[in-house]
């Protein structure tokens, strides 16, 4: 016996209509091209640095601070002379995935875990948007917020898509992956908020730890709807 979830099978979002597979692969190219941008935008702002850069001391906000001071961590001095192209490629990005996990709902698992996810990502890609728009050395708190957003938005969804693709064949090849990427990004997380010392990965490097997990989801999941048949959303098994 399936399981629906009110508003969701009107003729307007149900995957069957005839422009739901549009809607659900473009949702999957947003997700790759946000991805891939970001990345792409992060290796460029680097190299566009006169001072020495540290991906393990540096934060990745550092490209963003839109001011040369010394690094708050005290292990650098901090100037982005691209800092513009990285606050709109991240912002661009927070847009594209929050966009993209609307798009993409309908692919997903017809239960409330999906849903959740989903939600989550749209807060998570919010959060990412707030980091550009208020860089580092601007409005701090208004940066803090974003990020937590972003980092813990993020984990959260992927380890809530996760368990929602249990017992669903469409879903087994990427289960693991997302519960995996959100596991890691999350505990990466709560241990970096407890520590008052970063250890041999540096404050750079844990924090690259939590986003690398999302990135390298969004691609692969991205991929694969890009590459495969958009279809109906999966019911809850029997």
């Amino acid at each position: 016996m399936s399981m629906s979830v009110p508003g969701r099978d009107s003729p307007s979002t149900t995957p069957d209509s005839p422009s739901a597979p549009r809607r659900v692969r473009l949702g999957g190219w947003l997700w790759l091209v946000g991805a891939v941008q970001f990345v792409v935008a992060m290796v460029v702002v680097q190299l566009a640095w006169t001072t020495p850069y540290d991906v393990l001391n540096n934060a990745i906000s550092d490209l963003g601070a839109v001011s040369c001071r010394e690094n708050p961590m005290g292990t650098s001095y901090v100037c982005s002379p691209w800092h513009a192209v990285f606050n709109a490629s991240i912002i661009g990005f927070g847009a594209l995935v929050a966009v993209g996990a609307i798009l993409v709902l309908p692919l997903l698992p017809r239960v409330r875990t999906a849903t959740a996810g989903s939600i989550l990502l749209v807060v998570a890609g919010i959060g990412a948007a707030i980091v550009g728009l208020f860089p580092e050395d601007t409005v701090g708190a208004a940066h803090g917020l974003g990020a937590l957003l972003a980092f813990g938005g993020s984990a959260a969804a992927l380890i809530l898509l996760g368990v929602s693709m249990t017992g669903h064949p469409r879903w087994v090849g990427l289960r693991w992956l997302t519960l995996g990427c959100g596991a890691i990004s999350g505990g990466t997380l709560i241990a970096s908020l407890f520590r008052d010392q970063y250890g041999p990965l540096g404050f750079g490097g844990l924090e690259r730890l939590i986003v690398a997990p999302a990135l390298l989801w969004l691609v692969v999941v991205g991929v694969r709807i890009v590459g495969g048949p958009a279809a109906p959303r999966s019911p809850v098994p029997p």
